[in-house]
């Protein structure tokens, strides 16, 4: 439960930094993309454990994949650069909260280059800090939300 509450401050998260200028539904989704995506290197798990520590938080969570991101959200964005400098913000989001906030693996920013990981892990992911961060997240997305909403028609009376 935990685990898809951290996914869900994900994209949470990268929604957020998608809402800090004006763009459209495509360049927002290519900027919750790039916040989201790095955890398709965990997909390893459902193959084995061992090839769940080999992949995760390599591929997905390297620079190379950053600069895919990046490449995506220039070729596809409406506003290709303001979508890419977010969608690279998004990115390093997400390597920040895995950083301080999961424990577990270290990030392979070099991969493939270089094998070398970082780990600076805070707290666990069960802990008081995650709840802080996913209950703030889910207020600054309902915050947008609710600043967003359409305008209701008013009835004459």
């Amino acid at each position: 439960m935990l685990t898809a509450a951290h996914f869900f401050t994900h994209i949470g998260l990268s929604w957020i930094v998608a809402s800090a200028a004006r763009l459209t539904a495509r360049d927002r989704l290519l900027i919750v993309l790039a916040g989201t995506l790095p955890d398709l290197d965990g997909a390893g798990i459902v193959w084995s454990e061992r090839a769940y520590a080999v992949a995760h938080r390599s591929a997905g969570h390297s620079l190379l994949f950053c600069l895919v991101m990046i490449a995506v959200a220039l070729l596809w964005g409406r506003a290709p650069w303001i979508t890419a400098a977010l969608a690279a913000v998004s990115f390093h989001l997400h390597l920040l909260l895995d950083l301080v906030g999961t424990g577990g693996l270290p990030i392979r920013y070099f991969w493939p280059f270089s094998e070398q990981g970082w780990m600076y892990s805070r707290w666990v992911l069960a802990s008081w800090p995650n709840y802080a961060v996913m209950l703030a997240t889910a207020l600054g997305v309902l915050l947008i939300a609710w600043r967003r909403r359409a305008p209701r028609a008013s009835t004459p009376g």
